[in-house]
């Protein structure tokens, strides 16, 4: 059954808790900019303003994120994700970190920022989801930072994918040379080569020129950990 606006609207995390009436009189004082996107269209692109709040409705989306100094771009399939870096919104780096695209059709509502201080953070329940998700990314990024073990190079291999990545599950792909990935977790480009052919060997990665194609990141974090 066709869930209606109001419905998809509940769904959305920074949303959560609220009823129906609550949203009704939220998005009464709320200007509600929807947009169609086909199959490859951009939604925003690395380095630009994080003005919106942006929420995917519908559809899927990758995104890309290419290394300041050209070491490397990483590519995730991200079919869970329903809001784009709203932590962004705040803080010294107020950039969007990718560029995200549509794999498939889709929409996305965009929320002003100046709307969302003005009329959604005044909700309560709007503003601890939003403390929420910004204290989640937080916690993730320093339990990866001090939890996360290094004692082989498969094991830094899986934290350098980990620490790049938008979400720690779900398809990768990683555009980089050998020598750039030893250089990166400081290993020798032969210790490297080998640990990534055992892994090709155990099914966890595809090895092709200038390219690693990884199917399930948490699945191979779970076995190297």
């Amino acid at each position: 059954m066709e869930l209606t606006m109001f419905e998809r609207l509940l769904q959305l995390p920074l949303l959560q808790g609220l009823t129906v009436q609550d949203i009704a009189n939220v998005m009464a004082h709320v200007r509600l900019n929807f947009i169609n996107y086909h199959a490859g269209d951009e939604i925003v692109v690395q380095g630009s303003a994080c003005r919106n709040l942006i929420y995917i409705i519908q559809g899927e989306v990758t995104s890309t994120l290419q290394d300041s100094q050209g070491h490397f771009v990483l590519y995730e399939t991200l079919p869970d994700t329903k809001v784009l870096e709203p932590y962004n919104m705040f803080g010294m780096y107020q950039k969007f970190s990718r560029t995200y695209t549509f794999a498939t059709e889709g929409s996305a509502l965009f929320i002003e920022k100046s709307v969302m201080l003005r009329r959604l953070l005044a909700n309560d329940i709007v503003k601890i989801n939003m403390l929420n998700i910004t204290s989640n990314r937080y916690q993730q990024t320093v339990r990866l930072l001090c939890e996360q073990k290094e004692d082989n190079v498969a094991a830094k291999i899986v934290k350098f994918l980990l620490s790049h990545s938008t979400v720690p599950k779900g398809k990768k792909e990683l555009h980089i040379k050998m020598t750039g990935l030893a250089q990166m977790i400081h290993e020798t480009r032969l210790n490297v080569s080998i640990a990534l052919n055992d892994m090709q060997e155990k099914g966890f990665v595809m090895l092709q020129r200038g390219n690693i194609l990884v199917e399930d990141l948490q699945k191979l974090n779970r076995f190297y950990q």
